[in-house]
């Protein structure tokens, strides 16, 4: 049997000719990261109808968001590391299977404890999806494009939250939430099933791709480096990595406001109901998701003219300052001023993640080609941080409103906290330094 070799691949199209098979692969990556966020989100939507036939309340459903949370949080390093070791396919494909199988458990749920058990599965299965991402992309595209691709995978999971509400409104319509679950996990399936044909883990494993394609990908790549082992000293010592997990984890605690308690905050707080309830739901995240992209281009423009030290960590530092601003000027307008309020609310979303290529670019530029394994860590210690902050944020509510009337105003004084605290982090990340060989590699 003749054995395929990359030189072979290479030879299978024309050398001269630029092919552009790594938008393709960005394609199944960014539809991949809207598909983690659909269902992540969507349970929000019907929460209410939750509440009611499971006989819970906000706070002990609350206990249902932290469990994913919390789970997706331990298993982000261990399937970050999987991924370097066995490349991105295997995972991403097993991490959809899970996808399918716990969405679709969502809606058998029968009480509190099955629906934690659900949701904290569901988040053992979905975690090191965005790692893994990431290592994909470190894989297929050059260093000058990796602001970009990280602005727009982000852009298509913000967006991907953004649809949630409304597509979870159209699937439960037929029968109810349960239905809904299940109607949802089909759409995982139908990715899958194009997803392990087409994708595959590196442009040398690609017969469509070119020579030229291969040599602009690689450009600027130092091959030797890869006769380095990974080092967990030195990686676990480097305080550009502690300092970028603390601001991850402030920045997930202040935007899990846009995933857990924004509807009832519209409805309680800003009067807001029915179509108009369901499209304001999906609202920051939307702003958010063009703020994602528009941060890749900036961010790659800022490194071409700073280079990398102010060039990824300029824009975090201006972006969650703003954002916190933003949320304690959302505090001023409730209720008076519903308007400027929720103007407020999407402002401060769109600001803050200007700050996310950056922070995903960077763990590509200090993890080189362990990116999986530093993107894991720093996405467990962020994830840790929806842990805390949901349910804290759901007793703050209770405790400041009234018996059966939370008061979600309050909770925004929260959400401005972290993300000050998350501007303050960017300072003390530096993306020149690469942590994870024995010794650090100073970069351009």
């Amino acid at each position: 049997m003749t054995q395929t070799t990359p030189a072979s691949l290479s030879r299978s199209v024309e050398p001269s000719h630029e092919s552009h098979v790594r938008w393709q692969v960005l394609g199944w990556l960014c539809s991949l990261a809207a598909l983690t966020y659909v269902c992540r989100v969507g349970i929000i939507q019907v929460q209410d109808r939750i509440e009611s036939d499971l006989h819970l309340t906000p706070t002990r459903f609350a206990y249902a968001l932290a469990a994913f949370s919390l789970a997706y949080a331990l298993f982000e390093v261990p399937t970050g590391w999987l991924g370097d070791k066995l490349g991105p396919r295997k995972i991403l494909i097993r991490i959809v299977l899970f996808w399918i199988a716990f969405t679709a458990l969502t809606g058998l749920a029968w009480g509190l404890a099955s629906l934690i058990v659900f949701r904290f599965l569901f988040g053992l299965g979905e975690a090191g999806a965005f790692p893994n991402i990431s290592r994909a992309s470190r894989e297929w595209f050059p260093f000058r494009e990796r602001g970009l691709t990280q602005g727009l995978v982000w852009l298509f999971a913000r967006w991907g939250g953004a649809i949630s509400p409304l597509l979870m409104m159209v699937l439960t319509l037929p029968a109810g939430w349960r239905l809904g679950f299940v109607l949802m996990s089909i759409l995982g399936a139908l990715w899958l099933w194009g997803f392990a044909a087409r994708f595959r883990d590196s442009p040398l494993q690609d017969p469509r791709v070119s020579d030229a394609e291969r040599a602009l990908i690689a450009e600027g790549r130092a091959d030797a480096r890869k006769a380095f082992p990974l080092s967990w000293p030195s990686m676990l010592s480097s305080s550009t990595l502690w300092a970028l997990s603390m601001m991850y984890f402030c920045s997930n605690a202040g935007w899990s406001f846009f995933i857990s308690w924004i509807t009832p905050f519209l409805q309680k707080d800003l009067r807001l109901s029915g179509i108009r309830l369901v499209v304001a739901s999906g609202g920051p995240l939307f702003f958010g998701g063009i703020a994602c992209l528009l941060g890749g281009f900036i961010t790659d423009r800022q490194v071409r003219l700073w280079g990398r030290r102010w060039g990824r960590t300029l824009q975090g530092i201006v972006g969650y300052g703003l954002g916190g601003a933003l949320m304690l000027a959302a505090v001023a307008c409730t209720p008076t001023h519903v308007g400027l309020a929720y103007a407020a609310i999407c402002l401060s979303s769109f600001v803050k993640d200007l700050g996310m290529a950056p922070s995903w670019s960077t763990t590509i530029d200090v993890g080189q080609q362990y990116s999986g394994t530093v993107a894991g860590i720093m996405n467990t210690v962020g994830n840790l941080g929806q842990v805390v902050s949901v349910p804290v944020v759901a007793w703050l509510a209770t405790v400041a409103g009234t018996p059966g009337h939370p008061s979600w105003k309050v909770s925004l004084y929260f959400y401005a906290a972290m993300f000050f605290v998350a501007a303050l982090g960017w300072i003390f990340v530096d993306p020149r330094r690469v942590i994870v060989y024995p010794r650090g590699v100073s970069t351009p």
